[in-house]
């Protein structure tokens, strides 16, 4: 061990740590580093200096030694704890921990075990609850810099910020907020994602072994027909070579015949002409050789004759190789390549929309409801009977469902042509997915939700859900229905699995809308309008049946307001996110006539709103 001396201060280096000390007392400091040690050596500082420099240091460390018990410590006693306090961020043996239960100062602290705190990611036991920069309590958190602060970080490198929140207000309910359930969302998400991943990559490693099992199976196949067809080839050419043989030998055997005859004859007459020289009387001499004159003559005809019809030429067989076969080698240098081909695997990686955080992004404060403001834009033909749904696009397309047509109407800009698509299914709701994708429920008999594709024209996907679906909202990669005598129900888009949202029953043709951590939906033979988060526990309920009758349609904007449908009085009913304050925005007096759906485009600030059949409403909103 490695000691020095500073002015009746020891420095003892360890392999664990340093410490600090004097006749009194030694402080490990296991997070000093050797050059800031040498620093203070350098400095020639005196003890309450050296103290006044790593008093955060040594209080750090203290802080994150949670085996011991902290008051204890600081009374030089050395007991280990067995409960920790986070406010306190200290430890606490049975006998502090007593005392802390009861002391005014401390009971109402929470306190957890150390064998549970110890399960904590080392990241999270490294966190205290004091400034790292000033050893003071964290009051403030500074929503400009993203960061908490000390009263001395606000002097020293806060003084221009603004943007202020105290501590207590940012941390209440963080583990029961948005962001945290986001988290916790996004987490399962990701992982869910992995697995997709990890699945899709084994599919393909077992799907590349089949197809190189294919393609060499291919390559083999390949090989025995080009073999196949050489073995052709060579068996013509033999063929032609065998029948080429036989003609030529055959009018060689058919010359050699005629040769033999003549050889025959001539062998003959040469007897003869022997015999007559002996034997016959002159007479008879002169005139057998007139006669044997002219057959000779006829002979040497023969003769002259093959020679001249080139019948005595040579006859030899060869092989001319054709340039098919001699290029073959050069032309057939491989047998082929091997092509690695990229598709698309189909996987879909599932991603939460509209994340938002409890500290970052804070959601705009509640307006009054007398602020709120309507100005009709334009009246547009719903073309349909019985409207049962609509959807505003941010680039303006409309869309409409009707039920009793099963049809759904797509009204597109002023430049474009409206179109219709028919189904097979009632079509009840429709709600925009993204850019071009939009979900389609099928009422009460329908059991599945349709997912079309606009820009495609084609249905993309078909969610069977097996129960009856009305009213539908998305929210991320989740598509919440009114499921009726099922409850409140949930698909996802992304692999289709279903899960319940509240058990309760719902009634016929009620409507949702989603919107931040909340869920709204309506009950036409309560008259009421409920919020629940989005596990289904219920915030709030409203019902106020003067105003508000037979409720449907409902969409949320950008501050929490609910816009609702009184189909029996032809009305809109904007409802504050408390649940507390309404007002009637619309009446039978601007063109209402029993409507049933409406929905709000929080990106444009713009309402639709569609009567039963005939007309619908684009209303632009303002808020003065």
């Amino acid at each position: 061990m490695d000691c020095r001396n500073i002015k009746g201060v020891v420095l003892n280096f360890t392999e664990n740590g340093y410490k600090i000390g004097t006749k009194v007392g030694m402080i490990m400091i296991g997070l000093m580093s050797r050059n800031q040690i040498e620093k203070i050596q350098r400095k020639d500082l005196t003890i309450l200096d050296i103290l006044e420099n790593t008093e955060s240091l040594i209080y750090r460390v203290m802080a994150t030694n949670w085996t011991i018990c902290g008051t204890c410590d600081f009374r030089h006693i050395t007991k280990p704890s067995v409960f920790w306090c986070s406010e306190c961020d200290e430890g606490l043996c049975q006998e502090c921990t007593e005392h802390h239960t009861i002391s005014k100062a401390t009971r109402e602290h929470s306190t957890v075990s150390i064998d549970e705190y110890n399960k904590l990611p080392s990241t999270i036991l490294e966190i205290t609850q004091r400034c790292k920069d000033h050893n003071e309590k964290i009051q403030i958190y500074c929503n400009q810099h993203d960061c908490p602060c000390c009263k001395k970080c606000i002097v020293e490198t806060h003084n221009e910020c603004k943007e202020f929140v105290d501590i207590d207000d940012v941390i209440k309910d963080v583990k029961s907020s948005t962001a945290f359930v986001d988290i916790e969302h996004t987490l399962a998400e990701i992982s869910e994602n992995i697995k997709r991943i990890r699945k899709d990559r084994e599919e393909n490693l077992t799907a590349i072994k089949k197809t190189r099992e294919k393609v060499e199976s291919e390559i083999k196949m390949a090989k025995l027909k080009i073999v196949s067809y050489l073995d052709k080839l060579q068996e013509d050419i033999l063929s032609e070579l065998r029948e080429t043989e036989e003609s030529q030998s055959k009018l060689i055997q058919k010359l050699l015949t005629s040769v033999q005859q003549t050889e025959k004859n001539v062998t003959e007459y040469q007897h003869n002409i022997a015999k007559i020289k002996q034997h016959a009387s002159d007479l008879q001499a002169f005139l057998v050789l007139k006669q044997i004159e002219h057959d000779v003559e006829e002979k040497d005809k023969f003769i002259q004759t093959l020679v001249k019809n080139e019948d005595l030429n040579h006859a030899t067989l060869s092989w001319k190789m054709s340039s098919g076969v001699q290029n073959f080698q050069s032309s057939l240098a491989t047998f082929g390549n091997i092509v690695v081909e990229s598709k698309s695997s189909g996987i879909t990686i599932a991603r939460r929309k509209d994340k938002q955080a409890q500290i970052m992004v804070m959601a705009p404060s509640p307006i009054s409801l007398d602020k709120i403001e309507l100005k009709l834009k334009k009246t547009v033909s719903t073309k349909g009977n019985d409207i049962t749904g609509c959807s505003l696009f941010s680039n303006g397309k409309m869309i409409f469902s009707s039920y009793e047509d099963k049809k759904v109407y797509v009204l597109t800009t002023e430049r474009s042509k409206p179109f219709k698509i028919t189904f097979e299914f009632q079509t009840f709701d429709v709600e925009q997915i993204d850019r071009s994708l939009f979900a389609i429920t099928t009422g009460y008999e329908g059991g599945r939700i349709i997912l079309r594709d606009l820009l495609e024209r084609k249905t993309k996907k078909i969610i069977d859900v097996d129960v009856s679906n009305d009213g539908i909202a998305v929210s991320g990669d989740w598509l919440y229905f009114s499921a009726r005598k099922n409850g409140l129900m949930r698909a996802n888009i992304i692999d289709g699995s279903i899960c319940e949202v509240v058990r309760g029953p719902m009634s016929g043709c009620a409507y949702i809308a989603v919107f931040g951590n909340n869920i709204f939906f309506t009950n036409k033979s309560k008259n009421t309008v409920t919020c629940s988060d989005l596990e289904g526990h219920v915030k709030w309920i409203f019902k106020h049946e003067n105003i508000l009758s037979f409720p449907l349609g409902i969409s949320v904007d950008k501050y929490g307001n609910s816009y609702v449908v009184g189909n029996k009085f032809s009305n809109v009913v904007v409802i504050s996110p408390d649940g507390k304050q309404s007002k009637v925005i619309l009446s039978s007096a601007d063109g209402l006539d029993c409507p049933q759906v409406l929905h709000y485009n929080r990106e444009n600030n713009q309402l639709l709103v569609a009567n039963q059949s005939g007309h619908a409403f684009l209303f632009d909103v303002t808020f003065k």
